[in-house]
């Protein structure tokens, strides 16, 4: 497993793909990691148009693990990403991100709008609301790893490999992001900085289905797409639909 230091966090990133194509970066949603892109099919259907580059952000699955809420500042976890980018030399490329990722993504981009080539957002909204006196997410995570994947398959049929991944994931790092989430500042003023394209998608009941779609008059150049009948999560199990629609928007002629 491949890691970068981000000052004094490792952070772990894996490669996959056609290294002659455009670099496309990969960042899933809380608690999730590199495996889930490979398990849930996404870089098989991805690998011949792009060079792919997973990220496990920190507190997530190879990376160092905080237990501090100072040390997951959206910020910080922005620059996991780019120190990602920087070391591997990668030039101007594709960022997506899911949930949480989709935040950290277009945190970094409005950072440096001129450092990517183009965008890929699901189901998030621009500014967190986590109520920590009464948040499910922060109160699962305290609870321990099996409540928290009780939690998903409350959700959908989490697959395999995934159940194993979440049973396992640190709940004590991931409660201290948490909090350090309901500080995060809003991105509202972000999607007007960023003039390349930008692809938006979520599940028709995703419960961020409206901010994200919402989102598509925000950006200068952006495009709006829904999966009917699906929600958060299960949305996450549907590679072969919206890598058809990466695919046809952005990979090279």
């Amino acid at each position: 497993m491949p890691h970068l230091k981000n000052k004094d966090i490792s952070i772990r990133y894996e490669l996959a793909g056609d290294e002659t194509k455009p670099p496309l970066v990969l960042v899933f949603g809380i608690s999730m990691s590199c495996e889930d892109w490979f398990e849930l099919g996404y870089v098989a259907r991805l690998a011949a148009s792009f060079r792919l580059v997973c990220v496990d952000l920190r507190g997530h699955g190879a990376s160092a693990h905080p237990d501090s809420s100072r040390d997951y500042a959206l910020e910080d976890m922005a620059s996991d990403v780019e120190t990602v980018i920087e070391g591997l030399g990668l030039e101007r490329p594709i960022l997506w991100g899911y949930s949480l990722g989709a935040k950290v993504a277009l945190a970094a981009a409005g950072r440096d709008p001129s450092a990517y080539s183009a965008l890929i957002l699901g189901g998030f909204e621009l500014h967190s609301v986590v109520n920590v006196d009464n948040d499910l997410v922060a109160e699962t995570f305290a609870q321990g790893s099996e409540a928290w994947l009780s939690l998903w398959q409350q959700m959908f049929d989490v697959p395999k490999g995934m159940a194993e991944r979440l049973a396992g994931c640190d709940t004590q790092a991931l409660h201290a992001l948490r909090l350090a989430e309901a500080e995060w500042p809003s991105l509202a003023g972000t999607p007007e900085k960023i003039e390349v394209p930008v692809l938006l998608y979520a599940g028709e009941h995703c419960f961020f289905r409206d901010a994200t779609a919402s989102m598509a008059r925000r950006f200068p150049t952006a495009r709006y797409i829904e999966r009917p009948g699906r929600n958060h999560f299960d949305l996450m199990t549907e590679s072969s639909w919206i890598t058809r629609e990466v695919i046809d928007d952005l990979s090279a002629p």
